[in-house]
């Protein structure tokens, strides 16, 4: 992921980009808008950030999209190991 560029809003996080200040990624940003279809001003009202950190936020997400993509799997990987969705490598009876 591309972190040249220097954000307003968006700092490091854990795995990706996240508002500063506040931890939310990114990409959950870009959850509540096309997911959940919520408008940028609704989202900022919600989750108390400006609007301009969502609009920062969706843009982050749509020149990294792959990269961003790429982390979400192995987190989901992680988690699916560790027998977070009820399978992973539990013990056979």
């Amino acid at each position: 992921m591309s972190t040249d560029i220097q954000y307003r809003f968006l700092e490091q996080g854990v795995r990706e980009l996240e508002v500063r200040g506040v931890g939310v990624r990114a990409s959950t940003l870009w959850h509540d808008r096309y997911v959940s279809r919520l408008r940028p001003p609704d989202i900022a009202g919600d989750r108390d950030i400006p609007v301009e950190a969502v609009y920062e936020a969706l843009d982050y997400c749509q020149e990294n999209w792959e990269a961003i993509c790429e982390v979400q799997d192995r987190e989901r990987g992680q988690l699916e190991e560790a027998g977070f969705f009820g399978g992973g490598s539990a013990s056979s009876h």
